[in-house]
């Protein structure tokens, strides 16, 4: 959050919008994600029913057709009447040539010897045992698909495997209502895959989808390959099927996956009844929720490039009025720096003229109290009459140079001053002439030390200097003692007299003589009065102070 809020407003905008239709992209993706693919689940289910009722209906309609023509041909005299099987042959490789569905078709008498069939395959067999004579002879028979273990060696293979067939049979009646024989048909299976595979793959969204015909018993009779034929499958869907229902489901299938499946049953056409056939469609649901993640992903995309866009247009607008406050922004900071004493007048929005306006006379108040400050600070801690700092100067400089000199391991040195006989002058000149006396040794000490040094009064004609010297800087404050005590002693010329003084001074070392401000203070003192005891016109180290006191006992 620090960081986002150290970048210019500008960016913040344009990072702000970015995110902002970034964000709406992402709901939009999911809101209309969740729905469109409630829709498409829902259409894409209604979709593979309408199949699985279309491909139910298709094979139904066949059955329904072929078991007519059987039908239709089992009247035919020459048929019926077993007679002439050479004209039956005819008329059977006739409609086996027509319609190549019937793979094999043959005439059966009433002992189940074949007489005639197409290709003569079996003529003279007997197959008194096989369903198609057993179920034909008592009425229309329409059975299940099987293999043909007589006929499955004389077709070439389908896919790979035997071919599979459906029988037709009817009864051959002569016109004394005699039972004369069979007409018995094999219809090749191959024709439900060419109807699944021509009638409904790759229709739009339901491209791709998997038809498969299960018998009553759960055998898969169809599939999506001729692996999973002869299988058995057991799901919601086909037991919703078996029941007689039509509609689709969400179904974990035995390969573990989900797929929407869509069921119908094969329950007949007109007077056909069926084989109650179920049929089952089916599509993955990855693959038929494919459109939905396709628009997902193409509104994320688009969500990104409007975001690139808005935000490139957002940071230009944006600089209409961020401009006008960077330009405020840098002349305060130019202000700051000294370059520029006043704030430019600013123009932009009416709010942005309004801040301008508020800033220049904001600063001009600032300005006026900082002065006023500054002044008041300067009374408050410079000496009225000299212009040198007071004691509360010289309180907060003690802590900033002995700071100075711990940082840099270096010393601070204090010289307290006091003007020799300067109460005669007072008397025979006046105070006035005193006061100038005074100011002029105030100008004269502040030429003695460096700009960083502090030159106090402390009251009357006693004043101190603070100043950081180098580490075993005795030399150094002695010869700054020296360079005062030389300027001290030029004449003075005041009301047109001129008037000699002299000075003496006391010097103590942090942190040879001390650590802190008052004993400083108190050490360089005693130094003075040493100075003063040895004469006008010296100063005396702290530490000279004992010898000095000893001698002067000893004269005494």
């Amino acid at each position: 959050m620090k960081n986002w809020l150290r970048v210019g407003i500008r960016v913040q905008i344009a990072l702000a919008t970015a995110l902002l239709v970034v964000g709406l992209a992402v709901l939009m993706s999911f809101v209309i994600g969740k729905r469109s693919g409630t829709d498409l689940q829902e259409q894409i289910g209604l979709g593979v029913s309408d199949i699985a009722l279309q491909m139910a209906d298709e094979l139904d309609r066949t059955m329904w057709t072929h078991r007519g023509e059987v039908s239709v041909l089992s009247t035919l005299s020459t048929i019926r009447e077993l007679e002439d099987t050479h004209e039956i042959s005819n008329i059977i490789n006739r409609l086996r040539r027509e319609l190549p569905i019937f793979t094999w078709i043959g005439i059966l008498d009433h002992e189940g010897t074949v007489v005639a069939a197409t290709g003569d395959l079996l003529v003279g067999a007997n197959i008194s045992q096989r369903p198609v004579f057993q179920y034909g002879k008592n009425g229309q028979f329409i059975g299940d698909v099987h293999d043909a273990k007589l006929l499955a060696e004389k077709f070439p293979l389908y896919n790979g495997e035997p071919i599979q067939f459906v029988d037709i049979a009817v009864p051959l009646i002569n016109d004394d209502e005699e039972l004369t024989g069979v007409f018995a048909t094999h219809l090749s299976w191959e024709w439900a895959d060419t109807v699944r595979r021509t009638l409904f793959s790759g229709q739009g969204i339901h491209r791709n989808v998997d038809i498969f015909v299960i018998a009553e018993n759960g055998t898969v009779l169809l599939g999506e390959d001729d692996a999973s034929a002869g299988t058995s499958l057991n799901i919601d869907a086909l037991q919703e099927a078996q029941r007689g229902h039509i509609g689709w489901k969400i179904n974990t299938w035995p390969d573990g996956n989900e797929y929407l499946t869509g069921y119908a049953p094969a329950d007949g056409h007109l007077d056909y009844p069926g084989l109650n056939w179920s049929i089952l469609v089916r599509q993955h649901v990855e693959e038929a929720l494919a459109p939905v993640h396709n628009l997902r992903r193409d509104i994320l995309i688009w969500g990104l490039v409007l975001a690139v866009v808005f935000s490139v247009i957002a940071w230009w607008g944006a600089g209409f009025f961020v401009g006008p406050i960077g330009q405020i922004a840098n002349s305060i900071e130019a202000m700051k720096r000294g370059e520029i004493d006043q704030l430019p007048d600013v123009h932009g929005a009416r709010e942005i003229n309004i801040l301008s306006k508020s800033l220049q006379a904001l600063l001009a108040k600032l300005t006026e109290k900082d002065v006023a400050l500054g002044e008041m600070e300067h009374i408050a801690h410079h000496d009225k009459l000299t212009g040198l700092g007071n004691r509360l100067a010289l309180d907060a400089y003690f802590e900033h140079a002995i700071a100075r000199a711990n940082r840099e391991e270096t010393e601070v040195a204090i010289l307290m001053m006091d003007l020799d006989d300067f109460k005669p002058i007072n008397d025979k000149y006046g105070h006035g002439a005193g006061d100038d006396v005074l100011r002029e040794v105030a100008k004269r000490l502040r030429r003695c030390v460096r700009g960083g040094d502090l030159v106090a009064r402390q009251g009357g004609d006693e004043m101190v200097i603070v100043c950081n010297i180098e580490r075993d800087g005795t030399t150094e404050a002695t010869m700054l003692a020296e360079r005062i005590l030389h300027e001290i002693l030029m004449p003075f010329i005041t009301g047109g007299s001129r008037v000699s003084i002299q000075m003496s001074i006391g010097i103590s070392l942090y942190p040879a003589h001390g650590t802190n401000p008052e004993e400083l203070l108190g050490q360089a003192d005693t130094a003075l009065y040493a100075a003063k005891a040895r004469g006008k016109n010296g100063y005396v180290m702290y530490s000279e102070t004992d010898t000095i006191s000893h001698d002067s006992s000893s004269r005494a």
